[in-house]
């Protein structure tokens, strides 16, 4: 396949450079005085008809780095330890959240290897 697409590029580079000749001969036959004036005159037409594909938008794309929820987790629970010997009530939720997390990330983690 990289053969046919590598055939093809060539084939494509000797029609561009047989057209860069015929259109610099062109050129040359205009007068001394126009010659920068129809030289500009094909950059111009050039940039006109060639549609270029607009670059891909950075924000648009997919992210493929994820924040794995187990992460979060643990600087949550070692907080959840500290808050728990402070003030246990908040302790307690934020062990709680936290083992939640460290669950979630887990689970995410055997799901995701599971799919195709």
């Amino acid at each position: 396949m990289t053969e046919d697409t590598t055939t093809s590029e060539d084939e494509i580079g000797s029609q561009i450079e047989s057209l860069a000749r015929d259109l610099a001969r062109t050129i040359s036959t205009a007068p001394p005085g126009q010659r920068e004036q129809v030289r500009d005159m094909a950059v111009q037409l050039l940039r006109d008809e060639v549609e270029l594909a607009p670059p891909p938008d950075p924000a648009a794309a997919p992210s493929t780095a994820s924040t794995n929820p187990f992460a979060i987790g643990i600087p949550l629970l070692l907080v959840g330890f500290v808050m728990l010997i402070l003030f246990p009530p908040v302790g307690l939720l934020l062990c709680a959240a936290a083992a939640l997390m460290m669950l979630w990330g887990v689970a995410s983690v055997v799901f995701a290897r599971r799919e195709p």
